[in-house]
């Protein structure tokens, strides 16, 4: 099968390409961004991010002669953006099918901040054969953009489940930097936990436009020999820290099911998650995880649950669920019927 994968230099994207890889040969790459992803055989730069009118239309026709070079057999669109509407709208025009993965934010916030966004897309929605989500919430909003039921499914990407080792008294968070990831209320929310629980740790994976700032809030707090910023880790450093992690705190805004929970919840971590309708999805207060309330310290509350239990129900919760080999034959098979085959 000839598949067109299109989708930014993301652990996400990577991973799935990687694991796709394993049983489709023919995997081609549209990015706005350089990726170098070893398992494509060709990539494909178009750039949408300027406002110019006539390099949007020079990009749109660059995009279209692309498309019938490859001649891809199914279309794959990861994050529902700009550039998710220029390929539907050229695949559409030349008859070429797809599959569309919304993240989050994309279907849950940017669409009700103007008609444009809005209009992108719930265009983007209805030129694609299936859109998946792996949060209900996401469903039912797209849903409710494009007013259809049948062709939007939930769906996980899938993860590599993390080997567990001996646990030590670390918080561990790996979301960006950015104000949406409220990694700012994480270090808050440890330095009312530190003055109870002096032998724990925070460590601060990521970086992002708030690093500058969210170092400032640690020496402020005279948090320094508590909590640890290691800066952007690949796969390997960043599973080390889940598998010997008590704790894994991810309190964005808004988000979709985050491969980050997932693996940690599948190297035996205690999730703290903010309180979002995907939270839910995953967790019961009190019982396998907390979800944030505004009463008290979730940290705090993370200590009272039966560590064994929790850390036991999401191993096989996950392993059940969101194991990668199972998802991603579930993504090929809603490209053979998009196909038709």
């Amino acid at each position: 099968m000839k598949i067109l994968i299109v989708g930014s230099n993301s652990i996400h994207v990577s991973s799935y390409v990687k694991s796709l890889a394993e049983k489709e040969s023919a995997i081609y790459l549209l990015t706005e961004e350089k990726c170098d992803f070893n398992e494509v055989k060709e990539e494909h730069l178009v750039n949408f991010r300027s406002l110019n009118p006539i390099s949007i239309v020079k990009n749109y026709l660059r995009l279209k002669a692309i498309l019938k070079s490859i001649q891809p057999e199914i279309i794959h669109i990861h994050q529902i953006n700009r550039l998710a509407y220029f390929v539907s709208r050229a695949a559409s025009k030349l008859h070429l099918p797809i599959v569309s993965t919304a993240w989050g934010s994309d279907v849950l916030l940017i669409p009700f901040k103007n008609s444009f966004f809005r209009f992108l897309t719930t265009k983007t929605l209805q030129r694609s054969n299936f859109v998946t989500a792996d949060a209900n919430v996401m469903v039912e909003a797209m849903q409710k953009l494009d007013n259809s039921v049948s062709k939007y499914q939930l769906l996980q990407y899938g993860i590599e489940l993390v080997d567990e080792q001996e646990k030590l008294n670390i918080v561990y968070s790996n979301r960006l930097h950015k104000s949406l990831y409220r990694i700012d209320q994480i270090i808050r929310y440890f330095n009312d936990f530190s003055k109870k629980h002096s032998d724990w740790k925070l460590v601060v994976a990521g970086s992002g436009d708030q690093t500058d700032r969210l170092r400032e809030l640690v020496t402020e707090n005279q948090l320094s020999d508590k909590v640890e910023f290691v800066g952007w880790l690949n796969a390997s450093e960043n599973k080390e820290w889940y598998s010997k992690s008590k704790i894994y705190i991810s309190i964005p805004e808004s988000d979709g099911t985050s491969v980050s929970v997932l693996e940690a919840m599948s190297a035996g971590c205690i999730p703290v998650l903010s309180d979002l309708p995907v939270s839910h999805e995953w967790i019961v207060n009190n019982v396998n995880g907390i979800i944030e309330t505004t009463e008290e310290n979730p940290l705090e509350k993370a200590l009272e649950l039966n560590f064994q239990e929790a850390k036991n129900s999401n191993k096989q919760l996950v392993k059940e669920k969101a194991s990668r080999k199972a998802c991603t034959d579930q993504f090929i098979e809603l490209y053979k019927k998009s196909i038709g085959k």
